[in-house]
């Protein structure tokens, strides 16, 4: 199993099987923060500014909204890293590559997917961290020769799903409340909780309905007759409406305790987002 290695003076990274052959990584592969929903007992505590997992890529296919790379934890730090034969002169400029020097390393081992592997449906994972935080879904782990675990991501949301708001479409008023909640949209959807998601769709829903039918603050249900009286011939926003508020109604405890039914998923968050995306360009408030 190979071992990473980050100098604090140069922040370089670098790769070996042991601490004494490491080996600086590739410029195009980035080393990213990473941590999982929920950890449990595999949980590991950042080091100062060292994130307590890191994700070293191998390959992305932006395309295909998939990452593959090497999960590292469990940073420690240590002046053991005894790479001085493997750094180039330009990498220490008066360094002479056979020379050795002093320098404090941050350590990260191979991280196994202990936490995935017990629990295939343990598998959300968070790269980055703040707004920059995207979110992703384990796919697979898979063992290589030399025992690293190679991981295969894929994502699982897309900020710019939603459509541009058309502002000559509503009154300006109606034009402000609908884009405030598009931002709880937004937000909701750079966080790992699909009720959340879920949620902030239906609110988002309820104020388009409403500014269609006329009523800024509607009930949806009810709203949801009006839209289906006053536009009979658009089935698509009212079928995308109402997929809407029966995940949002699915998603409280009492009605899944009442209906037997099963708990909100990553896949029906995401369903909910483009049935408001949908909804928004059928009503004519929005165009993609």
């Amino acid at each position: 199993m190979s071992v990473l290695g980050i100098a604090h003076t140069s922040k370089l990274v670098y790769v070996g099987e042991q601490p004494g052959n490491g080996k600086p990584v590739s410029p195009s592969q980035l080393v990213m923060p990473i941590r999982f929903a929920d950890m449990g007992r595999f949980a590991c505590d950042d080091l100062a500014e060292y994130p307590g997992f890191l994700f070293l890529e191998d390959i992305y296919e932006p395309a295909a909204g998939i990452k593959r790379g090497r999960i590292y934890g469990y940073p420690n730090t240590r002046k053991e890293w005894c790479f001085s034969n493997a750094v180039r002169a330009s990498e220490r400029p008066g360094i002479h590559p056979s020379e050795s020097y002093d320098e404090m390393f941050y350590h990260y081992q191979s991280y196994k997917m202990h936490h995935y592997i017990s629990d295939t449906n343990n598998n959300q994972a968070i790269i980055g961290n703040g707004e920059y935080a995207s979110f992703w879904k384990v796919v697979a782990a898979e063992q290589v020769f030399g025992g690293d675990v190679v991981v295969t991501l894929k994502s699982t949301r897309s900020n710019g799903s939603l459509p541009v708001l058309l502002p000559n479409a509503m009154s300006t008023e109606d034009y402000q409340r609908l884009s405030i909640t598009l931002d709880e949209v937004q937000t909701a959807n750079r966080k790992i909780s699909p009720f959340h998601l879920v949620e902030s769709c239906r609110s988002a829903a309820a104020s388009a309905v409403g500014i269609t039918i006329g009523d800024p603050i509607p009930d949806l249900g009810k709203a949801l007759s009006k839209l289906a009286a006053s536009t009979s011939q658009n089935t698509l926003s009212q079928y995308s409406s109402n997929i809407i508020a029966r995940l949002h109604a699915r998603a409280k405890p009492n009605a899944q305790a009442q209906h037997g039914t099963r708990d909100i998923t990553e896949e029906d968050a995401q369903t909910a987002l483009h049935c408001l995306s949908l909804l928004l360009v059928e009503l004519g408030l929005a165009k993609y």
